[in-house]
């Protein structure tokens, strides 16, 4: 444990921060969203919904749940590994970078995007870039291995470089995050068949996140338990009813209005930070709310 420690304070993380500038920790703070929970909520709920529909992608439905439930096992995983190992992160985390040039009425998002406070292994940022891009890159049909395999190569190392140039994570805790992003992401690939039976993943899913209720106990880790137990239950209930493809543009509209407003419930949730049993619940909604996006979007239509 002393030798782990010693090796996450190897001085990447001060030399990478320290000679970024203002501009570039801004740079990185707009990039480091690739890995961000709400991109990957929007990324994985995109492609479950819409994906069918883009000729090149040529993803139908179950292997769009299961990128989707991919960003819902993220979730419960990174809410149950942080505080369970509960290491600190660097130095001056916490606190944004001063910059003149921003305007006041963005102050507070700059730094909500450039600063963290929870525990700091493993990089969930690295996590889940990891897992729902890498996962994205499994199931693309129409496009070559090279280029999707390398596209999602490529947005991983942007996303862990960011949370190094951000200040707010060591470099062990991004190839952590990376490392178990792959082991996790191989796991699950080959627990679905592929990708063809997403609700085996999602299964798992409630398993990690009632482990997280006990481990943590917090508001986040309740409504990413909820998620997991609303996805998995509402899976069940339409796999078999959702058409494989979109059949028509009005439907895909109509669900993606409905991923809106059920990632608006998520980020509300979020802001409030509510009594567990509420965040829960909540979590719950739009969970399901989210796997049952195209059934809504083809009844609406």
């Amino acid at each position: 444990m002393i030798v782990f420690a010693l090796a996450r304070g190897i001085g990447v993380t001060e030399r990478l921060h320290g000679q970024a500038g203002t501009v570039g920790v801004a740079l990185f703070a707009l990039l480091t969203q690739l890995g961000d929970v709400w991109f990957l909520f929007v990324l994985g709920g995109g492609v479950y919904v819409a994906g069918s529909t883009v000729p090149r992608l040529a993803v139908d439905r179950r292997q769009g749940l299961f990128v989707f439930a991919l960003v819902v096992t993220y979730v419960v995983l990174v809410s149950t590994l942080k505080p369970l190992f509960g290491l600190p992160r660097p130095p001056g985390a916490g606190e944004a970078p001063a910059v003149g040039w921003l305007p006041p009425i963005l102050a507070g998002v700059f730094e909500n995007i450039t600063t963290a406070s929870s525990s700091g292994f493993p990089s969930g940022h690295a996590l889940g870039a990891t897992m729902v891009w890498g996962g994205v890159a499994l199931v693309i049909d129409g496009v070559r291995d090279r280029v999707r395999f390398g596209l999602a190569a490529v947005v991983v190392a942007i996303v862990a470089t960011s949370r190094l140039v951000l200040g707010v994570h060591y470099l062990v805790d991004v190839i952590a995050g990376v490392g178990l992003g792959l082991a996790v992401l191989g796991a699950c690939y080959w627990l679905a068949d592929g990708g063809t039976d997403p609700g085996r993943v999602l299964g798992v899913a409630v398993a990690v996140g009632v482990l997280a209720m006990f481990v943590d106990g917090s508001a986040i880790s309740g409504a990413a338990a909820g998620a997991a137990v609303g996805s998995w239950l509402v899976c069940r209930r339409v796999a078999d009813t959702v058409p494989i493809r979109a059949t028509s543009r009005g439907e895909v509209i109509a669900g993606i209005v409905v991923l809106a407003i059920v990632g608006g419930l998520s980020g509300v949730l979020y802001a409030l930070d509510p009594p567990v049993t509420v965040a829960f619940v909540g979590g719950a909604v739009t969970g399901g709310g989210a796997v049952a996006a195209p059934m809504i979007g083809t009844r609406a239509t």
